[in-house]
């Protein structure tokens, strides 16, 4: 599912496809069990990003912990970089983990390992008294 949605979190995140920036890109924590959610995941929204990664398509990739952010190397060396300090509790600067990115209709979605997820979700536990699902 893409856009808003019930248990979707939204990010403020900024977003680089190799050396431009994307406007008007949607970032969200996809928890398991809701808008179809079978585990929870990131979602990264914008039709560019099809150009790398098609719907359907999955992938494994590399996953590094950039500042204030993660860094996506596909494997046609294409880098799609996701900027939010948050993203540092999921994978700190300087560590990496090979995972799942796969596309979906409108963007792409990192299916992180069970280490990531569980941070995934204590992040978004924290955030549930601001932000209504």
């Amino acid at each position: 599912m893409t856009g808003p949605g019930e248990g979707k979190l939204p990010l403020d995140a900024k977003v680089h496809l190799n050396a431009e920036e994307l406007a008007n890109v949607r970032v969200y924590i996809h928890l398991k069990g809701y808008s179809r959610a079978t585990v929870t995941h990131l979602d990264i929204e914008h039709p560019k990003l099809n150009s790398i990664i098609p719907p359907k398509a999955k992938t494994s990739n590399w996953i590094i912990g950039i500042e204030n952010g993660i860094l996506i190397i596909t494997t046609k060396e294409d880098k799609v970089q996701i900027t939010h300090p948050l993203l540092n509790k999921v994978l700190p600067r300087g560590e990496k983990t090979r995972t799942l990115v796969g596309g979906k209709f409108g963007g792409i979605f990192i299916g992180f390992r069970k280490r990531e997820i569980s941070k995934l979700e204590e992040i978004a536990l924290s955030a549930q008294n601001s932000i209504e699902f």
